[in-house]
């Protein structure tokens, strides 16, 4: 039995994260059976954090590998346990249907299918709602989730589904969620379809944001055509939130009030990480009248 253990960065740097992905896909070509994902100190991992290591684990998953997990501080194990992560990689786990947490505050993460789409969206509005957030809107929220969920779809061509995963933190009365997949990337795609339409090639940076340019389309997916990304940094803006997207040798950042922050990154990601990070207090109340008239 060929043994790979993979030791899970402390670090909160995403150039760290990603040359450490990068490096353990090299391993995929090699004969693994036994795959161990050890969380050395680890006692707090983000949602970026989450679905990146969920679409590596995937990978492996993927090639027959039996996956096994070390490590992590004693609180960091439990919200694990409580997640039910260590047992999304067992044998008939079905991951792309909903698993109740343990954590009120962590909706579950959940391997995208272009079949429970609107699903989940419709969820996470319900699950919040009956738990931390009873007198908030929520339909933005489940409408931004779907909208990314089919940009997945339009640009990936993935060889795994993507993941995401959405967290509430009481306190500060945020919400975050991630998504991400191992796909050619949003710009590879963008630059593919210039390519095809005799257009000239820009740069990764470039092409995240003329996918958050309203209108801009590449024409894949008709439900989602002409919407792209640009909903979320409306999203974002209005939530006094934060949106970061990840792909190929760009980067795109956005804070509210702040300028666009974006470039090449020191490493080349096969793929797509897109995380948002909303104000809850920013949320509309819920207008219970709303829904009477939508029946």
């Amino acid at each position: 039995m060929n043994k790979l253990t993979l030791t899970v960065p402390s670090s909160k740097n995403a150039e760290d994260w990603f040359l450490f992905v990068n490096k353990s896909l090299e391993h995929l070509e090699e004969d693994i059976t036994e795959l161990i994902i050890d969380f050395n100190s680890i006692y707090f991992l983000n949602t970026d954090d989450f679905v990146v290591l969920a679409c590596l684990i995937e990978s492996f998953y993927n090639e027959s590998c039996v996956i096994k997990f070390i490590g992590g501080t004693e609180k960091f194990n439990s919200h694990l346990d409580n997640v039910k992560f260590k047992k999304y990689w067992s044998l008939g786990f079905k991951r792309e249907k909903f698993t109740l947490s343990y954590n009120k505050s962590t909706l579950c993460l959940w391997k995208i299918s272009s079949e429970m789409i609107y699903n989940y969206s419709d969820y996470a509005k319900k699950y919040f709602k009956n738990t931390f957030l009873n007198d908030k809107d929520l339909v933005p929220l489940a409408s931004n989730l779907g909208e990314v969920f089919n940009n997945i779809f339009d640009h990936s061509s993935s060889p795994i589904d993507g993941y995401v995963i959405t967290q509430y933190f009481p306190i500060k009365k945020k919400l975050s969620f991630s998504v991400c997949d191992f796909g050619i990337g949003i710009a590879d795609s963008i630059n593919n379809y210039y390519k095809q339409n005799s257009l000239k090639k820009i740069e990764d940076w470039e092409a995240l944001l003329k996918s958050i340019t309203e209108g801009f389309s590449i024409e894949s997916t008709p439900q989602n055509r002409g919407m792209g990304l640009s909903h979320l940094i409306d999203f974002t803006e209005s939530s006094n939130g934060e949106l970061t997207i990840i792909s190929n040798n760009g980067f795109l950042s956005k804070r509210f009030k702040k300028n666009y922050s974006v470039g090449h990154s020191n490493f080349n990601f096969k793929g797509t990480l897109i995380k948002v990070e909303v104000d809850t207090n920013t949320f509309d109340e819920y207008d219970e009248s709303e829904e009477i008239y939508d029946l």
